[in-house]
Parts: C-alpha cells; structure tokens; sequence
C-alpha cells in the first residue's frame, strides 16, 4: 500500500510503501519481496535490508514468523 508521495523537487519524488506478509504455516519462513523501482532511484530508508539486484529492482528477505505477520516499509527517493 502506498503510504505517502511528494513532489519534492523538478523530476524528483518521494515516495513511501508499507506490504504486510502473513505466514500462515506451522514454521517462520523467510519472503523474498521484488520491487521494481523507476528511473534513478535511492533508498531513504527501510525497516529490512535491501540488496539492489539491477538497476530498476530492489529485493528484500522478510522474516516471517509462524502463524504471524511481518512489515515491509520502506521510503524511496525517485528522479525521473
């Protein structure tokens, strides 16, 4: 879900994401999320670490516990 999104400048945006990932399974499992990213982007900041796979493409490993939920949140600095 899109949480927040500023123009912050000429071709530059801001933009917050927050998913939520449920494990309904009897073990913690580990989710790998792809995001795509547009143009040339920069990571502000993120509640897991993220590696950037190719140059429009973030992946984060989420923990997940059993029968749990986990947060995905992250702010993102976009210039078109």
């Amino acid at each position: 879900m899109q949480k927040d999104w500023k123009r912050i400048g000429t071709n530059l945006y801001e933009v917050e994401w927050e998913i939520t990932l449920r494990n309904h399974k009897k073990e913690a499992v580990t989710v790998e999320v792809i995001e795509p990213m547009p143009g040339d982007w920069e990571m502000l900041r993120s509640t897991h670490a993220h590696d950037k796979i190719q140059a429009s493409t973030a992946r984060f490993a989420v923990g997940v516990p059993k029968e749990g939920a986990a947060t995905l949140a992250y702010r993102v600095r976009v210039r078109f």
